[in-house]
C-alpha cells in the first residue's frame, strides 16, 4: 500500500466515522428533555402557536426525515439556523472559534514547553528529585478538578493580589488564568508519558549500541531516543489538543470565556438543536482531522511505520 492509498483509506474511514457520529449526536440531542418550540414560544403560549413553531422548525417530522433533511443541508454546507440567536450556526461557530483556538494553543504550548523537558530529564535521571516531582505533578494535575484549580487561581491572582482579571476576554491578560488552569491539567500527564517513552527508548538495543559506539550523549538523545519516543508523545498531544479544540467546557464556564465550550452549554440548555449539532460536529471533525494528521506524522517521524507501508506496497 502506497502512502497515497493509505491516506485515501484513512480519509474514507474518517468520513464514515464522521457520518456515524452525526447520526449518534442527532439522536442524542433530540432525546434530551425539553421542547425548543415551547422555549421559543414561552411558557404561556397557546398550544397552536407552539405547534406552528414546531412545524416551522421541522420538529413535527419523523426522526429519519429530520436526519435526511439535516444530512442534505450539511452536504450543501448549511448547518441550519440557531433557534436562540436566529443566525446561521456556522456564523456562531466561526465567531467563537478564535477564542477557543487561542485558549487551546496557548494552554498546549505551555504544557509542552514544561512537560517535555521535565519528562526527558526525569527519564535520564530516574532516581532524582525531579523524577519524583514529575510523578507528583502527574497525580496532582489529574486529581485536581479543573473548576477547583480555576477558582483557586481566581482567588489568588484576581481577588487577593488583583494582578489578573477573573473573567472575560477583553485583553490578552484575560487569557492567562484559563490557559494556566488548562496547562496545569495537561502538564502532569504529558510529562509522565514523556518520561515513560524516553525511558523505554533508552533501554532499546539500538540506543545501547549507539552508546557503545561512542556517540555523544547529545547525538544519542536527539537522533535515537527522542525520535523513537515521539510516537506516544504525539499521540497524547493529539488527544489533548483535540479535547481543547472541542471546547474546554468547564474552564470556559468558570472564566466566562466566550469559546465553543460555553456556547455548547448554552445551546444544550436552550435546546437549540441546530447549534448544538453544529458545535458537536465541529468537535468530532477536529478529533478526526487531528487523528489523520497524527497518522501522517507517524509515517514521517518513525521509520518503522514507513517500512510497513513500503512492505505492503
Amino acid at each position: 500500500m502506497s502512502l497515497l492509498s493509505y491516506l485515501f483509506f484513512r480519509g474514507l474511514q474518517s468520513l464514515l466515522t464522521f457520518i456515524g457520529a452525526i447520526l449518534i449526536v442527532f439522536v442524542i440531542v433530540r432525546v434530551l428533555p425539553g421542547d425548543p418550540a415551547r422555549l421559543i414560544a414561552g411558557p404561556e403560549a397557546l398550544e397552536e402557536d407552539v405547534e406552528r413553531i414546531r412545524v416551522q422548525l421541522g420538529l413535527n417530522k419523523p426522526l429519519y426525515e429530520q436526519f435526511i433533511d439535516y444530512i442534505s443541508s450539511v452536504a450543501r454546507g448549511d448547518l441550519g439556523r440557531s433557534i436562540k440567536y436566529g443566525t446561521p450556526v456556522l456564523n456562531e461557530i466561526i465567531a467563537r472559534l478564535p477564542y477557543t483556538l487561542a485558549l487551546a494553543l496557548v494552554a498546549e504550548t505551555i504544557a509542552v514547553a514544561i512537560a517535555i523537558p521535565l519528562g526527558v530529564v526525569a527519564a535520564i535521571r530516574p532516581r532524582s528529585v525531579l523524577s519524583s516531582i514529575v510523578s507528583v505533578l502527574a497525580v496532582l494535575g489529574s486529581s485536581f478538578p479543573i473548576f477547583w484549580t480555576g477558582l483557586i487561581l481566581i482567588f489568588i491572582f484576581a481577588v487577593k493580589l488583583r494582578v489578573l482579571p477573573s473573567s472575560g476576554a477583553e485583553s490578552p491578560q484575560h487569557l492567562i488564568l484559563p490557559a494556566v488552569t488548562l496547562a496545569f491539567f495537561l502538564t502532569g500527564n504529558l510529562a509522565r508519558i514523556t518520561r515513560a517513552a524516553v525511558m523505554e527508548a533508552l533501554a532499546s538495543n539500538h540506543v545501547v549500541t549507539a552508546i557503545a559506539k561512542g556517540l555523544s550523549p547529545g547525538k544519542v538523545l536527539t537522533r535515537h531516543v527522542l525520535r523513537n519516543a515521539l510516537i506516544p508523545i504525539l499521540t497524547i498531544i493529539n488527544i489533548q489538543l483535540g479535547s481543547l479544540l472541542g471546547g474546554a467546557i468547564i474552564t470556559e464556564t468558570v472564566f466566562a470565556w466566550p469559546g465553543i465550550g460555553s456556547l455548547l452549554v448554552d445551546s444544550l440548555f436552550y435546546r437549540d438543536y441546530p447549534l448544538a449539532q453544529g458545535i458537536i460536529m465541529f468537535i468530532v471533525g477536529a478529533f478526526i482531522l487531528l487523528n489523520l494528521v497524527t497518522d501522517i506524522l507517524y509515517a514521517l517521524v518513525d521509520p518503522r511505520v514507513r517500512e510497513i507501508l513500503w512492505r505492503v506496497t
